[in-house]
């Protein structure tokens, strides 16, 4: 029986190492030998596969914007209005699913997926603070721009004791609060695995593939001509500089890097089309060789959102 998430063993490979593999994928490599994140991982992914009425596997492309939306006040905060995006109802399954599961373990794994997934210390921190937003929302009694940055300082600082007992803690003593925050932030990295899986399944084929030079150096670049025309078009991938730490020391420090798609007009400036940022080689590759297949695919039909102008212009 075909399954929703079947294409992606294009990239994967055979169903039975999915969930190493896809952590790999998206830049966890760390994650793929640690039995606990990978029964997370794995039993997500078999819930968001056998979840019923979902005709479109795309739809779980929108568990990358849970981080904007999940765990966050439901109410308004006084005198301010915040608009969270929808979720469906199937992603909302989904995230309700990955929320109980994580609540479930033990803290030891807990912090065991904290490590392979290379949880951020400001993640858990923001956590922290958006959860006493929930409950009780702060209000700053400042009169200038100075006692606004003292204050601020001030409760960063206060935020940041209260990560550091995820730290200096053993997990079976943590503080519900610091808990609760580390199960949320791993219920956002967590969905955009699933996120990243339903977008590989979409495809019913592998992008073609270009010939890129310097692939693992510090920048990859290729370029490949317009069919029809004598414009090339280029993609390139460079490294780019993580903000931030993981929360423990024992983790690795996440990679990232920045793939970007365009093309070459008939005077030599180079134009911008598309680009993203990844936490693996492998994946920029992929999703720059995807977006070059379209834009030549769609070649009539696309512009720069740099400064509008089409690719082909129209004779």
């Amino acid at each position: 029986m075909t399954k929703r998430f079947d294409n992606a063993a294009l990239v994967l490979g055979a169903a039975p190492g999915r969930a190493a593999a896809l952590c790999r994928f998206v830049g966890h490599p760390d994650a793929a030998d640690s039995l606990a994140t990978l029964e997370v991982v794995q039993a997500v992914l078999d819930f968001a596969e056998q979840l019923p009425d979902v005709d479109d596997v795309g739809e779980f492309m929108g568990l990358w914007y849970l981080a904007h939306s999940w765990g966050h006040p439901v109410t308004d905060v006084p005198g301010l209005r915040i608009e969270l995006p929808e979720v469906s109802l199937a992603n909302t399954a989904v995230a309700g699913h990955l929320q109980g599961l994580l609540e479930n373990l033990a803290p030891e794994q807990l912090r065991e997926l904290g490590i392979a997934l290379s949880i951020s210390q400001d993640m858990v921190a923001l956590v922290l603070e958006l959860m006493e937003t929930t409950e009780s929302p702060r209000e700053f009694k400042v009169t200038s721009m100075h006692q606004m940055h003292v204050e601020t300082a001030l409760n960063d600082d206060r935020i940041g004791d209260h990560v550091d007992a995820l730290l200096l803690d053993a997990p079976g003593e943590w503080p519900a609060p610091q808990r609760a925050a580390l199960v949320l932030a791993l219920v956002w990295d967590v969905a955009d695995l699933v996120a990243q899986i339903a977008q590989l399944s979409v495809l019913k084929s592998l992008p073609t593939p270009l010939l890129w030079q310097h692939l693992g150096a510090d920048h990859a670049c290729t370029s490949t001509r317009v069919p029809d025309t004598d414009l090339l078009a280029w993609a390139r991938i460079e490294p780019e500089e993580v903000e931030g730490r993981p929360l423990w020391s024992q983790a690795r420090q996440p990679e990232r890097f920045h793939w970007s798609v365009g093309w070459t007009d008939s005077e030599g400036q180079r134009l911008w089309f598309k680009g993203g940022r990844t936490g693996s080689l492998a994946a920029a590759r992929w999703n720059a060789e995807r977006v070059a297949q379209a834009l030549l695919a769609n070649r009539h039909r696309v512009t720069s959102p740099q400064n509008g102008d089409p690719l082909i212009v129209p004779a």
